[in-house]
């Protein structure tokens, strides 16, 4: 497995933990911030009903503390929830600690919604004059409950068809709601660098199974690949000894012909098995890439014709990046070998190259008029055909494409196919190697 291999895999890992980590984080401080702003929220207008209810004064007795404190059942469930929750209730509001501690202001209007009283004696930053304005404000307002400025109001009407406005402090509420959400925020920073450092440790040896199985796998292929040219040797000897004694026979043919194929897989096993190792062995230069993908193209141009097929091709002039000469061959063999097999008969095969910032974008088109509804993404699993029939007359092995996005990746580029109207377009986009 090369470098390039190693480092995308640990990337990947470290972005699916992160991720998660960080999802985590937003979703539990989200939880805490949101759950906190309800309760406030709903303490707020508690206070603010209870002071309605109560004609716009905080009773200062302890005279509901009896009311509720009976030693029942009912006031067990509030005093729980109250200490779990800190939600206020009916006795906290009765508490004399809390008629000290609430600053609120109200406002009396009449049936001609004139101003008739105006209670400011829980207030000290609020004049009466100013609280006129801010009763006016609120009844002009379309919500009978919310926020303005650092106060809630709440307008309601009253059974002696008085209408009350009444306005509470909540400032101390609002910064108390501001630093829960700012030490979350705070949390989650920290909680994001420290996770990005873990991760970053951690994921070498993360990803040391996976690792592991890519090298068996590689392992594998190399020993099978040696393991099956010698039968195949045996297996072709005997067979052109059979020619030799009895002639060339319809059997004969075909045993050779399987032969030949199963050596070319055998070939390209090897080939997907030192691919990794070679892209790490790579030698790169100033190459020229007019001249190189030029080559390529008329290296092809009897087989596409006797293919009936026509092979056009779209260079623009002096174009050099560096890189490999051998692997810019290679790519373009590759796409252009795959177009010739999938191209319609009497269809069109066009090889363009031109200059994509310090990089170059090679783009390898057919026409294919059977190209619709198929995952294009695929095309580049090792393997993979997309007659899942497996006919062979088109020949290849379905690895082609793989290793031409192989080559693509250790040039930290991207190579995608796209279909439109009855034509297939492979598009590499590669950027130079590093000196």
């Amino acid at each position: 497995m090369n470098e390039h291999r190693i480092k995308k895999l640990r990337w990947k890992f470290v972005m699916i933990s992160f991720s998660s980590l960080l999802f985590t984080m937003l979703l539990i401080a989200g939880l805490i911030s949101g759950t906190n702003y309800y309760l406030a929220r709903k303490n707020i207008r508690n206070t603010l009903q209870y002071i309605v209810n109560n004609g716009g004064y905080l009773p200062g007795s302890t005279e509901r503390i009896d009311k509720y404190n009976d030693n029942n059942s009912t006031y067990d469930v509030i005093r729980f929830l109250n200490e779990i929750f800190d939600v206020e209730t009916y006795q906290n509001h009765a508490n004399p600690e809390f008629y000290y501690t609430t600053r609120y202001f109200a406002v009396l209007f009449d049936s001609d919604l004139k101003v008739s009283k105006v209670i400011t004696n829980h207030i000290a930053a609020v004049s009466p004059a100013e609280a006129e304005v801010y009763g006016e404000t609120a009844l002009a307002l379309s919500q009978k409950f919310g926020r303005y400025g650092d106060y809630y109001y709440q307008v309601a009407e009253l059974s002696t068809g008085e209408t009350i406005v009444v306005y509470l402090d909540s400032s101390d509420m609002i910064r108390g709601i501001s630093r829960i959400l700012y030490l979350a925020m705070c949390l989650i920073l920290l909680g994001i660098v420290v996770a990005a450092i873990i991760t970053g440790i951690f994921s070498k040896w993360a990803i040391v199974p996976e690792i592991q199985n890519m090298e068996l796998q590689k392992r594998f292929l190399t020993n099978a690949s040696h393991e099956l040219k010698t039968p195949l040797a045996f297996i072709r000897a005997n067979n052109e000894m059979m020619e030799m004694l009895n002639g060339e026979s319809e059997w004969t043919s075909s045993t050779m012909r399987q032969v030949d194929r199963l050596n070319g897989l055998i070939q390209n096993l090897v080939m997907i098995a030192r691919a990794d190792e070679n892209a790490d062995l790579v030698t790169a230069e100033e190459c020229d890439v007019t001249k190189s993908v030029e080559e390529t193209v008329k290296t092809f141009m009897a087989l596409a014709e006797t293919d009936g097929k026509k092979l056009e091709k779209k260079i623009h002039r002096d174009i050099k990046m560096y890189a490999s000469d051998g692997q810019i061959r290679q790519l373009c063999s590759l796409l252009i070998d795959n177009a010739i097999k999938y191209c319609d008969p009497d269809g069109t095969i066009v090889v363009s190259l031109s200059q994509k910032g310090k990089g170059i974008q090679l783009v390898v088109s057919n026409n294919y008029k059977d190209g619709i509804n198929i995952d294009y993404k695929r095309f580049f699993e090792r393997f993979y055909r997309e007659d899942q029939s497996h006919n062979t007359d088109r020949g290849g092995y379905g690895i082609g494409l793989s290793i031409a996005e192989s080559i693509v990746e250790q040039y930290k580029g991207t190579i995608n196919a796209y279909w439109k109207n009855d034509i297939i377009s492979f598009v590499c986009i590669l950027k130079p190697l590093k000196r």
